[in-house]
C-alpha cells in the first residue's frame, strides 16, 4: 500500500481512539503499513511484566498463544523501554548487538523462528500501574533511525499522543461523574485490573482505605487480611471481568463501616486497547448511614446544631427541609452549613456527607 494512503488511514483511526469503540485494528494495521512491516501487535502490561491485553495483525497464532503464554516474560524490549516518555521509538537493531541476540533464547528461539527479526516499538502509556506499547514486527533487520526519525512518523507519533490524551480526558470526564453521583449515596469507586491492581480510587474510596482496618490496599492491589474474603474477592473480580453480570461480595466492615463490594465489567471507553477493567463500587453499611449528633460533634469539633444538620443531609434532606423540621429559617441551616464546610475542609454537601459516613 502506499505509504501515503497509510498515513491517512492511521490519521482517521487516531482521530477517532475517543469513540466509545475505537478502531484499534484499524490503527495497528495503518501503523504496519506506514512503517513497513510484516505485523503489529499492541501490548498492555501490569506492574512491569503482567499481560493485560496483547492484540495483533498478521501474528500467527502459534505466535500469539507462545507470546501470551511463556515468551511475555522474556520480552527482550521491556527492560530499555521502562520509563521512557510516551512517544518514544526504539529499535531492537540499534538496542543489542548482534552477538546479544544470536544467544538470547527470546531473539533467536522465539522472533526469528516467527519471522520478527526486527521490532519497532512505540512507547502508547507508560504510568505507575500499567505500560503499554505499539509494535511493529519486520521479517528482515535495517537500520532504521532515519525512517523512525522522518516527518511522516514523527507526524503520527504526535497524532497518537494527542489522540490517546483525549481518551484519557473523556475517560476522566466518565469517571468523575460517575463518582460524583455516587457520592451523594456515601458509595465509592474504583477502577481496576482483573487481577486487583487499582488503576483509579475516587475521593471517597481514598478517604475510605485510609480508615479502614479491613478491605484496602497493599501495593496500589485491593488486599484483604482474611484469606478466606481474599480468595472471594479475587475470585469475584475474575468473574466479574469475564463476564457481563455484577458481582456483590459481602465483607465484614469493622469501624469503616463497609458493607458489600460490587463489581461489574468496566465500559470500554475506560480500557486502553481491548484490556478488560473492572468498575466497582465501596457501599458503607447501613449502620453508618446516620450517625449520631455525638459521634460527628466529637468526630469533627463540630457543634450540635451543625452536627444536626449533617445528619439530615446524610439522611437525605435538604437544607430546608431540615429547616422547616427544625423550626428555623432556611438561611441559618445554610449558615450553619457554610460553617460545616469550612470545619470539616469541604466545598461540597457531597463531600459532607461522604466524610460523615466514612466518620470512626
Amino acid at each position: 500500500m502506499n505509504r501515503n494512503l497509510a498515513l491517512r488511514r492511521a490519521l482517521d483511526a487516531i482521530a477517532h481512539l475517543d469513540d466509545p469503540q475505537p478502531p484499534w485494528r484499524e490503527l495497528l494495521q495503518s501503523m504496519q503499513q506506514v512503517i513497513g512491516g510484516d505485523s503489529a501487535t499492541f501490548i498492555l502490561l501490569e506492574r512491569g511484566s503482567e499481560l493485560l491485553s496483547f492484540q495483533q495483525v498478521n501474528v500467527s497464532p502459534a505466535a500469539e498463544r507462545e507470546y501470551v503464554q511463556h515468551f511475555c516474560a522474556h520480552d527482550i524490549l521491556i527492560p530499555p523501554t521502562l520509563g521512557a516518555a510516551p512517544g518514544s521509538w526504539f529499535d531492537t537493531h540499534e538496542l543489542f548487538s548482534p552477538a546479544f541476540l544470536s544467544k538470547n533464547l527470546y531473539y533467536a528461539d522465539f522472533m526469528c523462528r516467527h519471522g520478527a527479526r526486527q521490532m519497532l516499538a512505540c512507547v502508547v502509556d507508560e504510568g505507575p500501574q500499567r505500560r503499554g506499547g505499539l509494535t511493529v514486527q519486520r521479517s528482515t533487520a535495517a537500520h532504521a533511525r532515519r525512517l523512525l526519525d522522518s516527518t511522516r512518523i514523527r507526524r503520527v507519533t504526535q497524532a497518537l499522543r494527542h489522540g490517546l490524551a483525549r481518551r484519557d480526558e473523556r475517560a476522566r470526564l466518565w469517571l468523575g461523574g460517575a463518582e460524583s453521583a455516587l457520592a451523594a449515596f456515601g458509595e465509592a469507586v474504583l477502577l481496576l485490573t482483573p487481577a486487583g491492581t487499582v488503576l483509579r480510587a475516587s475521593a471517597g474510596a481514598q478517604e475510605f482505605f485510609g480508615t479502614s482496618r479491613l478491605l484496602r490496599l497493599r501495593g496500589q492491589r485491593l488486599w484483604h487480611p482474611d484469606a478466606q474474603t481474599q480468595q472471594a474477592l479475587a475470585a469475584g473480580l475474575r468473574l466479574a471481568a469475564q463476564s457481563r453480570q455484577r458481582v456483590c461480595l459481602p465483607i465484614a466492615g469493622g469501624s469503616a463501616g463497609l458493607q458489600e463490594l460490587e463489581m461489574a465489567r468496566a465500559a470500554p471507553q475506560l480500557s486502553l486497547g481491548e484490556e478488560v477493567l473492572v468498575l466497582a463500587r465501596i457501599r458503607l453499611g447501613r449502620s453508618q448511614a446516620v450517625p449520631s449528633t455525638d459521634g460527628l460533634c466529637s468526630a469533627f469539633g463540630i457543634t450540635p446544631a451543625e452536627a444536626r444538620v449533617l445528619a439530615a443531609l446524610v439522611a437525605g434532606q435538604s437544607p430546608k427541609q431540615h429547616a422547616g423540621a427544625q423550626g428555623v429559617s432556611v438561611h441559618t441551616v445554610r449558615s450553619q452549613l457554610g460553617s460545616l464546610m469550612a470545619k470539616m475542609g469541604c466545598t461540597r454537601q457531597v463531600d459532607l456527607v461522604r466524610k460523615a459516613l466514612l466518620a470512626p
